[in-house]
């Protein structure tokens, strides 16, 4: 039988080479959908409560480096409250924000400073810079603990000190 902290590892190494082979395949209308969906109910307590108010009419492209994959999310008015639109393709971008999967996901998890994945340019911002810095902001006070079931927390914290462990550490 695997153990836990075995299975997290398999887990780390499988992935990438799993969604790099999954991800292009994905029809877009179907990526559209999931992604949509999966950002409208995640933050819908923050849509409702105006905590996300300074995305509207904004587009923002975000770039799984490492997946060559790309999509755009745009704040819209939906029945008087925002809601988060995504598509594969945005006439404007207001904000870009860059990285590969696993830096990503130690943004999303707090479990690195973001200042330091952008100073080390692990992940890249550009475009408007004070929108740029709200939706950082923004992302770094998302308690993920409240927001998940705790199995999944969990999972995700040990998936993220995993990748910690395997970065290359850096002098000061």
């Amino acid at each position: 039988m695997l153990s836990k902290s075995r299975v997290i590892q398999l887990v780390v190494d499988k992935l990438p080479k799993v969604a790099n082979t999954v991800v292009p395949r994905v029809p877009r209308p179907v990526s559209k959908v999931v992604i949509e969906q999966t950002l409208n109910r995640f933050f819908k307590a923050d849509l409702l409560a105006g905590d996300l108010d300074f995305m509207r009419a904004k587009t923002m492209q975000v770039t799984l480096t490492d997946l060559a994959f790309c999509f755009y999310v745009t704040g819209i008015d939906k029945s008087g409250t925002l809601a988060l639109q995504v598509s594969h393709q945005a006439e404007q971008v207001d904000v870009a924000m860059a990285g590969n999967v696993d830096d990503l996901f130690l943004l999303t998890t707090q479990q690195v400073d973001p200042d330091t994945l952008f100073f080390r340019r692990r992940l890249s911002l550009r475009g408007d810079t004070e929108l740029g810095l709200e939706i950082k902001n923004f992302l770094d006070t998302v308690e993920l603990e409240s927001r998940l079931p705790p199995s999944a927390y969990r999972a995700s914290l040990d998936i993220a000190n995993v990748l910690i462990e395997r970065q290359p550490h850096s002098s000061h």
